[in-house]
């Protein structure tokens, strides 16, 4: 009987290690982000607005709106899952002395704005949506651009499949599908692969019972066809981990406007920006000119690799 027993403990063991790991793991990672270091657009000498605004499902947020003298368009900039919207200020000065006036906020879970929980995308797009209600509410303007980096660049391409108030995009590092950038997630702390493909699955089942929702659903390898023929360039790291070079293929290749794929040889996540500011910020700045102040160009697509 002893023998049974400790067979039956064993086996509870081995079946409810995965669900307590994926609870440590869907804690972790949905976990209220800690603000990045203070950095106002003041101390690029640029005059801004705090505002607080609301997100569809009513949360309230904190976002700086960078108005633009004689401004030719309206960019929205979405940050990453760490930290808030600080850690991008630097990247809204060339589009700003570019004659964009910008909106900036922090997505809920982030920074000044409400929210205990990060979803990656999944109400994110909420918050999303109340940017540019508040742009139409207050400012009066219908149409934006919209640069999204990692988590803000999913977001931009969920959000841009929902309303058509987006013009034009610019995604950096955006993941394809959610339960393979948690593998890489997982891999780069020393989890064997198989291991880290199935703890990623069981992860994203904890993270969908707690916000009740389907965080799968969130993939914006599912919603890139939605947006139609409005323009994106893709940005992205040969080297990222977090980020598979086969649905970044089948990104692209949904997208059905123009676009443009730059790839950035021998850097990670979101390292594009750091391996070349300057040329970041031209091919940046160039295409919201291209596509958002004027007209669309036909359907294409372009590689290119630096």
């Amino acid at each position: 009987m002893r023998t049974l027993r400790n067979i039956g403990l064993l086996v509870l063991f081995i079946l409810g290690l995965p669900l307590l790991l994926a609870n440590i793991g869907a804690t972790y990672l949905m976990r209220r982000r800690a603000p990045d270091k203070a950095d106002p657009p003041s101390n690029y000498e640029i005059a801004y607005e705090e505002v607080f605004f609301k997100s569809r499902d009513r949360l309230k947020l904190f976002g700086w709106w960078i108005p633009a003298d004689n401004a030719r368009g309206t960019i929205i900039m979405c940050h990453g899952q760490e930290g808030s919207m600080d850690r991008d200020t630097c990247r809204m000065v060339p589009l700003h002395n570019a004659g964009f006036n910008v909106f900036m906020f922090d997505f809920r879970g982030h920074g000044r704005s409400e929210g205990l929980i990060v979803t990656f995308g999944m109400y994110e797009k909420e918050d999303l949506l109340g940017a540019l209600d508040y742009l139409v509410e207050t400012r009066h303007i219908e149409n934006v651009g919209v640069v999204g980096y990692s988590m803000g660049a999913a977001v931009a391409l969920i959000t841009a499949a929902l309303s058509e108030r987006i013009g034009s995009i610019v995604v950096d590092s955006s993941f394809g599908r959610l339960t393979r950038s948690i593998a890489g997630w997982l891999r780069l702390r020393h989890v064997p692969i198989p291991i880290a493909r199935e703890l990623a699955r069981w992860i994203l089942i904890q993270c969908s019972i707690t916000t009740e929702g389907r965080l799968d659903q969130t993939d914006p390898i599912r919603w890139t066809v939605h947006i139609g023929p409005r323009p994106i360039l893709f940005i992205f790291g040969s080297r990222d981990p977090y980020i598979a070079q086969k649905d970044i293929q089948r990104m692209v290749s949904l997208a059905v406007g123009p676009k443009e794929v730059w790839t950035v040889q021998g850097v990670g996540h979101r390292g594009a920006y750091d391996a070349d500011p300057a040329e970041y910020n031209r091919r940046t700045v160039e295409w919201f000119e291209r596509t958002l102040i004027n007209a669309p160009e036909p359907a294409s697509e372009t590689a290119n690799s630096a």
